[in-house]
C-alpha cells in the first residue's frame, strides 16, 4: 500500500497524467505490483476518462479478486454504474 502513496499524491495534486506515466513504468518494472492497476483506475477517473477507469477496475478485479484494493475497486464500479449491487 505505501508504494501507492506517491501516485495517489500525484493524482490528488492534480497531476493524474503524470501518475499514469509513472504507474505504467512501475508496472512494467514489476508486473506483480497490482496496486499500480488500481491506481491507474483512480488516475483515469481524475482525468474524466470514466470508461477507461471502469475497465481498469475490472482488470484489477480479474487479476486480484481478493486483492488489497478489491473492495475499493468494486465500490468504484458500483458508484460509476459499471456494475450493479447484485453483481458486486
Amino acid at each position: 500500500m505505501s508504494r501507492c502513496i506517491p501516485f495517489q499524491k500525484m493524482i490528488a495534486g492534480g497531476h493524474p497524467e503524470k501518475a499514469v506515466v509513472e504507474l505504467l513504468r512501475e508496472f512494467a518494472r514489476d508486473p506483480e505490483y497490482l496496486g499500480a492497476v488500481y491506481n491507474l483506475g483512480l488516475a483515469f477517473d481524475a482525468m474524466g476518462r470514466e470508461e477507461l477507469a471502469r475497465e481498469t477496475y475490472r482488470l484489477y478485479l480479474e487479476l486480484a479478486p481478493d486483492g488489497y484494493w478489491a473492495s475499493q475497486a468494486r465500490a468504484k464500479l458500483v458508484e460509476s454504474g459499471g456494475v450493479s449491487r447484485e453483481e458486486e
